[in-house]
């Protein structure tokens, strides 16, 4: 099994978007793989957009989608759904003997309750967020019930990272999950998600967690560089709280027949100016933010 990933194309707001959905299509028709996965935030869910739909449609490959917070920024989460063609903003697809399992983390716990992401609804100073709700719990629980089988934890947010608000705030109860599921775990391959803008892939009692990096760019939001035409600038006026990377960064994933998986990253640099040039930190939203995204070998630890 072999399938590409990517994340956080943000297709609305740079302006070179077209240029890197096009080279991951190519680079998973080129790797030849069963199918690709979006990890959330490509695009705003509307009628002009419906092109970057047919691209994927045209590659013939299929592809599964993840909702991220920004793909509600103007819209309900039917909308967003409906538009990627998804019955629900959590689900799960079987590929050979692997279950993979997309999580939705964009609700808000309220003190009386929780509700679903949407328009920038999230009060900081008293709400919980990004959050999988009780009902997304029971229901991951049941996808797990199967000890035959291995499975993929794929999310918008991580399950791992403890900076500030970044990670899933209930992202413990769900690693104890995961850790009951099969043989301490061991049934899980491996757990991947978006949305913080860099890289990084660590193993926390016997599960793996790795963030993909940005398709495109990093958030610094320091506006201290003007790297572009002022005509790209006043069109993208979110572009100077931005560090593009040159490359369209993904992953190829290979699973083999004993269930070990090879992840094949890339290498790369920045577009206009790097993070050291504004006196950024290497390490940013508890992630790194080199241009790169990590390849890695990780062994089934059930069978072998």
């Amino acid at each position: 099994m072999k399938f590409a990933v990517f994340s956080d194309l943000h297709y609305d707001i740079i302006p070179d978007a077209e240029r890197r959905i096009d080279e991951f299509i190519a680079s998973a028709i080129r790797h030849n793989v069963d199918f690709m996965i979006d990890l959330g935030d490509f695009c705003e869910p509307k009628d002009e957009n419906k092109k970057l739909l047919k691209k994927i449609k045209d590659s013939k490959i299929p592809c599964f989608f993840t909702i991220g917070n920004h793909n509600t920024d103007k819209c309900s989460i039917e909308k967003a759904t409906k538009f990627f063609g998804i019955d629900n903003s959590y689900y799960s697809f079987i590929w050979d003997d692997v279950k993979f399992i997309i999580l939705d983390a964009n609700y808000i716990k309220k003190p009386n309750g929780h509700l679903q992401y949407y328009k920038r609804n999230y009060d900081k100073s008293t709400d919980e967020y990004p959050y999988v709700p009780p009902h997304e719990i029971d229901w991951l629980k049941k996808e797990l019930q199967d000890e035959h089988i291995y499975y993929i934890i794929l999310s918008h947010q991580g399950l791992y990272n403890d900076f500030m608000k970044r990670g899933i705030s209930n992202r413990k109860e769900i690693q104890d999950i995961l850790i009951n599921a099969g043989e301490n775990g061991k049934n899980i391959l491996i757990c991947m998600n978006g949305h913080d803008h860099g890289t990084d892939y660590k193993q926390i009692n016997g599960i793996h967690y790795y963030t993909l990096n940005s398709i495109s760019y990093i958030w610094q939001g320091c506006q201290e560089k003007f790297s572009y035409t002022k005509e790209i600038h006043d069109k993208y006026r979110g572009l100077e709280n931005m560090i593009l990377y040159e490359e369209s960064f993904h992953v190829i994933v290979t699973i083999n027949e004993n269930h070990n998986i090879m992840i094949d990253g890339m290498e790369g640099r920045y577009q206009k100016h790097s993070p050291q040039d504004i006196g950024m930190e290497m390490y940013y939203n508890g992630v790194s933010i080199e241009a790169k995204t990590i390849s890695a070998f990780i062994p089934n630890l059930k069978d072998n």
